[in-house]
């Protein structure tokens, strides 16, 4: 049977799909008597079942018969539920594939098989699946790995005034105070000199509490380890102009951890 292919978002025939299942028998009672009862009513829907049963009959019809015992025919017919064949006058009811003695031989010989999956193949062309979502693909997020550095800030007499730790990637910055020196009056202000022994003031700094704060993003990129952190005593508010006035108490190189 030639099939035509059918648009995705369009259904197949209705009719075509009961004329399938109806020659392979796998309707049920009241399925079956409305497809009879469109046999017999309507020209086109048994033409379409003459199709499904003449389509079908070739596939066996390629299988030689072999001949099988009387007493199998029997036992077959008893566990199907078929009777006698009814003699008289009425016009014979329609022999539907499924029930057709040729089938039955063809069954004899493995034919069930092959019957069954071209069977499924065809109906199931006939329906169109669903169209389903799109999956969508999450990425995992994109986690950056942190690049750890330190300073200690040593006092002039060697000993370390503060020790400061910061992350090259996201600018956060912790600077604890150790041993600073204090002068009334003054406070404790941070210095990032890079290379280029320009001082970019990070803020004041508390002498006797760790502190953390972001690096800004602009300076980020100074951060290696040919700069360095100072502190300087400034007055009140920090160096005039954003400049260090007053002296260097503390100073240390950037090492990466």
């Amino acid at each position: 049977m030639n099939t035509p292919f059918l648009p995705l978002d369009q259904d197949p025939p209705e009719g075509a799909v009961l004329a399938g299942e109806y020659v392979l028998g796998v309707l049920d009672a009241s399925q079956r008597r409305v497809a009879e009862q469109r046999i017999a009513e309507e020209p086109a829907f048994a033409a379409e079942v003459s199709t499904w049963e003449s389509h079908f009959m070739a596939l066996a019809e390629k299988v030689a018969p072999v001949a099988v015992p009387e007493y199998v025919w029997a036992r077959i017919g008893s566990a199907l539920g078929f009777g006698p064949p009814v003699r008289g006058a009425v016009a014979p009811e329609r022999t539907s594939f499924w029930n057709s003695v040729g089938f039955w031989r063809w069954l004899g010989v493995g034919g069930f098989a092959t019957a069954a999956v071209c069977a499924i193949a065809l109906l199931n062309a006939l329906r169109v699946p669903e169209p389903q979502p799109p999956q969508v693909v999450v990425a995992p997020p994109v986690v950056e790995e942190a690049v750890p550095m330190a300073s200690t800030l040593a006092r002039d007499d060697g000993k370390p005034g503060f020790v400061a730790t910061v992350d090259q990637r996201s600018g956060r910055m912790t600077i604890t105070p150790l041993d600073p020196v204090i002068e009334q009056g003054r406070v404790q202000e941070l210095w990032l000199i890079p290379a280029d022994g320009t001082p970019r003031s990070l803020g004041i700094v508390s002498a006797d509490q760790a502190q953390s704060g972001l690096v800004p993003e602009q300076w980020l990129a100074l951060l290696d380890t040919r700069a360095i952190f100072a502190i300087t005593l400034e007055p009140p508010g920090g160096g005039p102009g954003g400049k260090p006035t007053g002296p260097v108490t503390a100073k240390g190189a950037i090492a990466l951890l």
